[in-house]
């Protein structure tokens, strides 16, 4: 059987839709929506850049320049955010498709195709964030889809405000749906198969908490 990978209806649609992707045979436009998905997460991070979102930790060495030095930053950090942008899908889609393959022996395929479902999650977030910031000033920590907000009161330090930052509702939604495509495994069974999608997730949450807190003043 063809199955045409669909992105959306794979999100509101997903049980009819990865029941679908594991009996497929072929799977028709699995590079075009990557590809797409690429382009999305590029523009997206362009336009973080530009706006200046998640800068904090180049804010405070980028205050103390002159307006030359200021304004060449600020097109360096949107350049990078643009590589960042461009990266990465290929992290988020292949890494895991990759160690998902090589445990649960599904076929590659396949889990490049759940990786581009689940990643297309992680793009709509990333663009509520950008919509957070630019109509409420609202950062990540202060998401109200997230964990941030209660670490707030919690504790003062900020790595770990940081981390739980990351943990959405749109990363659990993330998880769930990776879950439920991967426990069709023959290999291992379900509780193996949920360990080791929540562990990614953990590692991917821990990686992004330590990018997103270097401060680059602290660098020069």
């Amino acid at each position: 059987m063809a199955y045409r990978l669909q992105l959306l209806k794979g999100l509101f649609r997903s049980t009819h839709e990865l029941a679908q992707l594991s009996q497929a045979e072929k799977i028709r436009g699995l590079w075009t929506k990557f590809s797409l998905l690429v382009l999305i997460s590029v523009l997206l991070s362009l336009l973080a850049g530009a706006l200046g979102i998640q800068s904090e930790s180049i804010s405070a060495y980028m205050a103390e320049s002159d307006m030359y030095t200021y304004e060449w930053l600020k097109l360096l950090f949107t350049a990078g955010s643009g590589v960042a942008g461009l990266l990465l899908p290929f992290f988020f889609v292949f890494i895991p498709a990759l160690l998902f393959w090589t445990f649960l022996e599904l076929e590659f395929k396949k889990l490049i195709a759940l990786q581009c479902i689940t990643f297309s999650i992680y793009l709509i977030e990333f663009a509520l964030l950008i919509a957070w910031n630019v109509f409420f000033s609202i950062p990540r920590d202060s998401s109200p889809f997230s964990l941030g907000v209660v670490a707030q009161y919690a504790t003062e330090n900020a790595i770990a405000i940081r981390f739980f930052s990351f943990i959405t509702i749109f990363q659990i939604w993330i998880l769930v749906i990776q879950y439920r495509f991967l426990r069709t495994s023959q290999a291992r069974k379900p509780l193996f198969v949920f360990f080791m999608v929540f562990l990614l997730g953990l590692a991917f949450w821990i990686l992004a908490t330590l990018f997103t807190s270097i401060h680059v003043e602290n660098l020069f």
